[in-house]
């Protein structure tokens, strides 16, 4: 099943995502149909509250360097230390369709979760993919991208943002 992703302005890409229980039956096909959804609308990520589910887990695939493939599925995962330098570097989302800016995030995390067949991780991520994981468990938390540009850049996009807010943009995938 196709999900419709939840937009700029929906409470819940606000709210803090509870903790994914291991043993729910329907987890196997959520995350299918998460990954659908994702690949849907060409994106490289997503997490569950951007598709109307309150729970902490994300599905990423992306080719990251010369034909590597970074794909995973990451239940209730926890940033423990981040590393490195402060990179700045074009982000966008699903969440604001057409919008991309500019943000500064750390290199490198070393981070822990569980898999798709609930088991433990933990690894160290680095550049791209570390990117992409700090992106995703910020929506986790309810944090946005936006969040984390200057107000003078927000401001600038005021206007962009007030369309996405009221579902006054067009994609090629269905938002809600």
């Amino acid at each position: 099943m196709i999900f419709p992703i939840y937009t700029y302005g929906q409470s819940i890409l606000r709210d803090k995502a509870e903790d994914v229980d291991l043993n729910d039956v329907l987890l196997p096909s959520f995350i299918y149909d998460m990954f659908e959804t994702m690949h849907n609308a060409n994106g490289i990520g997503i997490a569950a509250p951007q598709v109307g589910l309150n729970k902490r887990i994300i599905v990423i695939e992306e080719e990251v360097t010369d034909g590597e493939l970074f794909k995973g599925v990451f239940i209730n995962p926890t940033i423990l230390k981040y590393y490195g330098r402060m990179l700045l570097m074009s982000e966008g989302c699903l969440s604001f369709p057409g919008i991309s800016e500019n943000v500064v995030r750390p290199e490198s995390i070393e981070i822990e979760w569980y898999d798709e067949n609930k088991e433990y991780q933990r690894n160290f991520f680095h550049g791209v993919e570390s990117r992409i994981l700090q992106h995703e468990i910020d929506h986790l938390n309810g944090v946005l991208f936006i969040d984390k540009i200057s107000g003078l850049d927000r401001l600038k996009m005021f206007m962009r943002l007030e369309s996405i807010k009221n579902k006054k943009v067009t994609t090629t995938y269905q938002v809600k």
